[in-house]
């Protein structure tokens, strides 16, 4: 939390502010965020319908928006709505590339000039074959049967995941790998924060 929210913790900068959890599963992030600042809204976005309706749900009386996506798209997200988008153990389970780029492309979009984007995926060495990572970075893996862990995706250079968001229009890269602490199919993680331009 110290690295993807590190961002957060001047709780003054993000007072009146709106964020977004991308892939928030059942919402527990969300509720996180919130009790960090005094935010305008913190709203959670996944694939997952049964996710969204279980928060839609438990958390009915806190200031958030929930949306399906379609897994290939924010569609339903207004452009330059966000001041900070998180993500955290989500893109690492895309493991089609053209996808993964085509939705940090949406978050960008969605992301108000300025915003912060804060990501954390799966690093380390990564080779065909592998049965628990079998997609490497750039892999397009249109025919995996099924994609939460099964076939994750490493960040194996650091290099291709900065080189990718300079080229979606992000600024102001940062990375930072850490050993993971209770996951023996990831050994690290690597967090990323970069920023809309002005």
């Amino acid at each position: 939390w110290n690295v993807l929210l590190g961002d957060v913790k001047n709780s003054d900068d993000w007072k009146n502010k709106v964020a977004l959890d991308f892939g928030c599963g059942k919402g527990r992030n969300v509720t996180n965020l919130l009790s960090l600042s005094e935010w305008k809204r913190v709203d959670g976005v996944d694939i997952s319908e049964g996710n969204i309706g279980h928060c839609k749900k438990e958390f009915d009386n806190q200031n958030s928006k929930w949306f399906v996506n379609n897994g290939v798209d924010l569609e339903q997200l207004s452009s330059n709505e966000y001041d900070f988008v998180m993500s955290t153990i989500t893109l690492q389970h895309i493991p089609v590339y053209d996808i993964r780029r085509s939705l940090i492309e949406e978050i960008l979009r969605v992301l108000k000039p300025g915003g912060i984007f804060s990501f954390q995926m799966a690093f380390g060495p990564a080779s065909k074959g592998d049965y628990r990572n079998p997609a490497l970075y750039y892999d397009n893996m249109y025919h995996a049967q099924n994609t939460n862990s099964a076939w994750d995706v490493r960040v194996s250079n650091e290099e291709d995941i900065i080189k990718d968001l300079k080229e979606i229009g992000f600024e102001g890269v940062e990375t930072k790998v850490c050993d993971s602490f209770s996951d023996n199919q990831h050994p690290q993680w690597i967090y990323v924060k970069c920023q809309k331009a002005k």
